[in-house]
């Protein structure tokens, strides 16, 4: 018997978008703290900012100010 409430996934549009918003406000965040470092060309840093909004979204937060803040924990200050 399938549970009548899924996880959301990433193919649920407002996921996705929630997830968008989150990652541009945290990427902002992080040009702010170091305004000399290229982020553009930082693919570790974006990857590993990635993996940690995917991963609290799967685990059911879906606010983008939480998201951005729980995402923001444990990267570079």
């Amino acid at each position: 018997m399938g549970s009548k409430n899924p996880p959301r996934t990433f193919y649920d549009p407002a996921l996705r978008s929630t997830v968008e918003r989150a990652f541009d406000a945290a990427w902002t965040v992080l040009q702010t703290r170091d305004p000399f470092r290229d982020l553009d060309q930082d693919y570790e840093l974006k990857t590993a900012l990635s993996r940690k909004l995917m991963g609290l979204a799967t685990d059911g937060v879906t606010d983008p100010i939480e998201l951005r803040e729980w995402a923001l924990e444990g990267l570079p200050r």
